[in-house]
């Protein structure tokens, strides 16, 4: 037999720090000049069209550009952007290295998949074309959480069929993206179980903080659901930042304000005090429930509670169901 000899390959060139750190900054930098790009074209076509609508002899109101979602979403995507560009020149080693401690963990968790959270973002999807079949301001009527019928009707099942339901293609497409990332997100820092639970009373919370403080309006949609697991990662952030990569916490804070921000802006959208009571909802029962010991494994769970997840899952597709067959009028 011939005899072949062995040629070692020369191992890939690796990364330095520096070299990691500059590729990050210019990721950073190439998606913030995109959402700066779009954010500005958005804002400047309505600054446009305001100036043109003077030009005809139109007195301006600016107040108006705020009651249009989509100046409220490309200055979001500038501020977003230009904040990037800012954040792209600061990154740090410290700020994309992670500890041994945080590789120990991604070690264990991988592998893991957000089962949950795909019924989740599969059962308000199921629930959206059951609208579009039946019109979007018919399915609300009938199912959206329309205040005035929980309060005067005791139709308190609204709280939950409302957050199934969307108003718009742009809605649903924010929320199911939102939802899929920090819905994976939990499911791969804790115990899924958790996130079944938090999102459920997440969305109750947020649908009575919603009743009690604006009574006269209908609302829709799974905000206040998606508020309750940012609170509950914020938490965590900081209960395991020695896990977790360096920026996590900041970078759940940054969520947190600019979506803050985008409320306040786009208050005419968006209800506020939906996103509060499920964020603090999520928040109070991440403070409760995480460990603070970086020796206790978040994700452990014992048999109550994973039935309770178990449970918590079921009542959603059971609201969604409910919703559809409301849709409809069959229910």
């Amino acid at each position: 037999m011939p005899f072949e000899p062995i040629i070692e390959e020369e191992d890939t060139p690796k990364m330095t720090i520096e070299e990691y750190v500059a590729e990050q900054r210019r990721s950073i930098r190439r998606k913030s000049l995109w959402a700066t790009g779009i954010g500005g074209f958005l804002v400047a076509v309505h600054l446009i069209w305001l100036i043109l609508f003077g030009l005809a002899g139109v007195e301006p109101d600016f107040s108006i550009l705020f009651r249009s979602l989509f100046f409220v979403l490309g200055l979001f995507f500038f501020i977003a952007g230009i904040y990037g560009l800012y954040y792209s020149k600061t990154l740090s080693a410290e700020d994309v290295i992670p500890s041994p401690e945080a590789i120990e963990f991604a070690r264990r968790a991988a592998g893991t998949r957000p089962i949950y959270t795909y019924i989740f973002v599969f059962s308000i999807a199921a629930v959206f074309l059951a609208q579009l079949m039946a019109g979007l301001e018919l399915s609300v009527a009938r199912a959206g959480l329309v205040k005035s019928l929980v309060i005067k009707d005791g139709e308190y099942w609204r709280i939950l069929t409302g957050a199934t339901l969307h108003g718009g293609l742009l809605h649903i497409y924010f929320n199911t993206q939102a939802l899929y990332g920090f819905g994976s997100l939990m499911e791969y820092l804790s115990n899924r179980a958790h996130l079944a639970m938090v999102f459920l009373l997440s969305i109750i919370s947020g649908g009575i903080f919603s009743i009690f403080f604006l009574p006269e309006s209908t609302s829709v949609g799974a905000s206040g659901g998606i508020m309750g697991l940012i609170g509950y990662l914020a938490i965590y952030g900081y209960r395991r930042r020695r896990q977790l990569p360096p920026d996590f916490l900041k970078t759940m804070l940054i969520n947190i304000g600019f979506i803050a921000a985008f409320g306040l802006i786009a208050y005419e959208f968006v209800d506020n005090f939906a996103h509060l009571g499920g964020f603090v909802a999520g928040s109070v029962y991440g403070f409760f429930q995480i460990p603070g010991k970086s020796s206790s494994d978040p994700r452990s769970a014992g048999k109550m509670v994973e039935l309770t997840g178990i449970l918590s899952v079921a009542v959603f597709i059971a609201e969604s169901v409910f919703t559809i067959f409301r849709i409809f009028g069959k229910a």
